[in-house]
């Protein structure tokens, strides 16, 4: 991604991509989002690519195979390119353009498509898919992206996250029973969205209370939102450029580095951690009571993480070998996310 860096130097792809749609079409599409369970029936695992702190599967759809998909659990509804619906000969239904569908400030058109067959391995991963344009954030990745697996899967099959192994894996929910030695974590919300309880701490040694959603479409640590950052203090940090631009489904916006002094998740506290925070607070995030989200650069420091989003819980499994009890400080990571 380096090779950007002529284009733009204070660009950073966090691409927390937080698509959310519109009441009238999100219902629309969840009326057909789940297929039968009788043809789930089997686990399925397949490899992801890992590029630059995000994560690509490869799918089949409609009998072609090589479809790159982006695994991004903050995203409410499955999501096709546009380019790639016009190569399988799709007619998208109802094409609107609707603010507040990402992060980002420009509208976005955004329409659906129906009978779509998405498949990971053999397992039906999706039915009905929204459909937006990705060029601009395939280009900026430096990606291809021919769709995005979004929050939907995790409300159809128990999904495993393996960074150790690069795997993804999904699961029948009926009969499951988690036998791992991960901690637990009971979600906050889990319709559209899978959030958790993260207590932050600042300069100050005041701690405070704040939800945030697991969002594997960001790749940065944390991305706050200006309410919470400024319920938790949380400190500008100056040495940093004053205001960097980023890049989602919704276009560019600007986002400032901070510092918070420890970041606890359960039993596991990551000190001295760089996080990003945004200017304004989103639309999105107002509505939805959350504070931002935790990003694939705090979420790889696991072993693997399953997601049960039926039992409202998530297991988040830490090398064994590693003391849980002692704060553990986490390397900047700005590095590959700046461009």
């Amino acid at each position: 991604m380096a090779r950007y860096g002529r284009i733009c130097l204070k660009l950073l792809i966090l691409c927390s991509i937080s698509l959310t749609l519109t009441p009238q079409l999100s219902a629309q599409l969840s009326l057909l989002l789940r297929p039968d369970a009788a043809e789930r029936l089997n686990a399925n695992t397949i490899p992801f690519e890992y590029f630059h702190h995000y994560i690509f599967v490869t799918l089949t759809v409609n009998g072609t195979p090589g479809m790159q998909f982006l695994f991004d659990t903050g995203t409410s509804a499955d999501i096709l390119n546009l380019a790639t619906s016009k190569r399988l000969g799709l007619k998208p239904e109802s094409i609107k353009k609707e603010r507040d569908l990402g992060l980002g400030n420009d509208k976005v058109a955004v329409a659906a498509a129906r009978n779509v067959d998405v498949k990971m391995g053999t397992a039906h991963a999706a039915h009905v898919l929204a459909i937006v344009d990705l060029h601009g954030l395939a280009l900026v990745m430096g990606h291809r992206i021919d769709g995005i697996l979004g929050f939907p899967v995790l409300h159809d099959f128990i999904v495993e996250l393996d960074f150790k192994n690069q795997t993804l894996t999904l699961l029948p929910i009926r009969g499951y029973k988690y036998h791992g030695s991960g901690e637990t974590l009971y979600l906050r919300q889990s319709k559209y969205y899978a959030t958790i309880p993260v207590m932050l701490e600042n300069g100050h040694r005041t701690q405070h209370d704040a939800t945030l959603e697991i969002d594997t479409g960001s790749g940065a640590t944390l991305l706050l939102y200006p309410t919470l950052v400024h319920k938790a203090h949380v400190e500008v940090n100056t040495i940093q450029p004053a205001s960097l631009k980023a890049y989602g489904v919704g276009g560019y916006f600007h986002v400032h580095l901070g510092t918070v002094r420890t970041v606890s998740m359960g039993n596991t506290h990551v000190a001295s951690l760089p996080v990003y925070m945004m200017d304004t607070t989103p639309n999105i995030s107002a509505k939805l009571k959350f504070g931002g989200v935790v990003g694939t650069a705090v979420l790889e420091k696991y072993q693997r993480i399953v997601f049960d989003v039926p039992a409202h819980r998530v297991m988040l499994e830490r090398d064994e070998t590693m003391n849980l009890s002692k704060y553990q400080p986490m390397p900047p990571v700005l590095t590959p996310l700046l461009k």
